[in-house]
């Protein structure tokens, strides 16, 4: 959940505007500046090898490496910034479109709203950053390990390069629209390792993401060769948004000392009444964390 967290750094834009290329040094600095915290669940093990803006700044993602001899590597991509139940009544969900990059050989369908941020996550190609852009933190001299490379190339780089033992292993994560952009990267990533020298394993792991596309996609997910898992709060509207919403504890909303959600439950009427509502499928194991933190905070 950590490097999951770790995607939101710098999501907002300088009032006084930057370029491209000061916002990606931004965003890597303070990246790099959290892994090697102590205190946090990535206990300093954990450096960024890779990280990428698309043009329109809609979406980020990074790859981050294990330095503790574990061979480990994370994939990372932050899905749109914003009020979380707004962007998801504005997704065109409604629209399904093949989603041929998965490598189903059989035809699987995903929203045309998850096919376009996954697209341009899959094609942003990294650039070099810009020290002047943070007085008194002058940039790495290995900044990315593979500038000017999609994340499908970066990651080929660094498998490539890594020892054979222990087995590398992929995870792939990512919290909110990050996660539901992270069930689409797997399965891609997965695909293209197959043709890699040393094809590693791989992990999904998403938090309080929610869903791509339809039944043929969950299906063709949940039944690759790897493990998936899918963390959410059953006190949390998102990752249930088009699967079934009547399953959202919509009585208190979130427990006390939570916040209070008076604006939730009419949201929430609406998407239910969406044509889409209980088309849209969830794979893989599900993990309910009521109990516990996590989610999003509905307004």
């Amino acid at each position: 959940m950590t490097l999951s967290a770790l995607a939101a750094t710098a999501a907002a834009p300088r009032p006084s505007g930057e370029t491209r290329e000061q916002r990606t040094w931004r965003v890597a600095a303070g990246i790099r500046r959290q892994l090697p915290f102590l205190w946090l669940a990535t206990r300093a093990v954990w450096r960024l090898e890779w990280l990428a803006l698309s043009p329109d700044d809609a979406n980020m993602a990074y790859i981050a490496k294990s330095i503790d001899g574990s061979n480990r590597f994370a994939v990372v991509p932050r899905g749109p910034i914003g009020n979380i139940t707004d962007i998801l009544e504005d997704l065109d969900v409604g629209t399904v479109v093949p989603f041929s990059a998965s490598g189903s050989p059989t035809p699987v369908a995903v929203s045309k709203g998850a096919m376009t941020a996954f697209t341009q996550v899959a094609t942003m190609v990294s650039i070099p950053p810009q020290a002047e852009d943070e007085p008194g933190a002058p940039a790495p001299e290995d900044a990315f390990a593979s500038q000017g490379t999609t994340i499908v190339q970066a990651l080929a780089a660094l498998v490539q390069a890594a020892p054979t033992t222990p087995r590398p292993t992929v995870y792939v994560t990512g919290h909110s629209l990050g996660g539901c952009l992270a069930t689409m990267l797997a399965p891609y990533l997965y695909t293209q390792a197959q043709s890699w020298s040393d094809v590693p394993d791989f992990l999904l792991q998403t938090f309080a993401a929610p869903t791509a596309g339809l039944g043929s996609f969950a299906t063709y997910l949940t039944g690759l060769p790897f493990d998936t898992r899918h963390h959410f709060n059953a006190w949390d509207a998102v990752p249930l948004a088009w699967t079934d919403l009547g399953k959202v504890k919509q009585g208190k909303w979130y427990p006390s000392p939570g916040p209070a959600g008076n604006a939730t439950p009419a949201r929430c009427r609406r998407l239910r009444s969406h044509p889409v509502h209980r088309l849209h499928h969830r794979p893989g194991r599900r993990h309910d964390h009521s109990h516990g933190a996590g989610g999003h905070r509905h307004r």
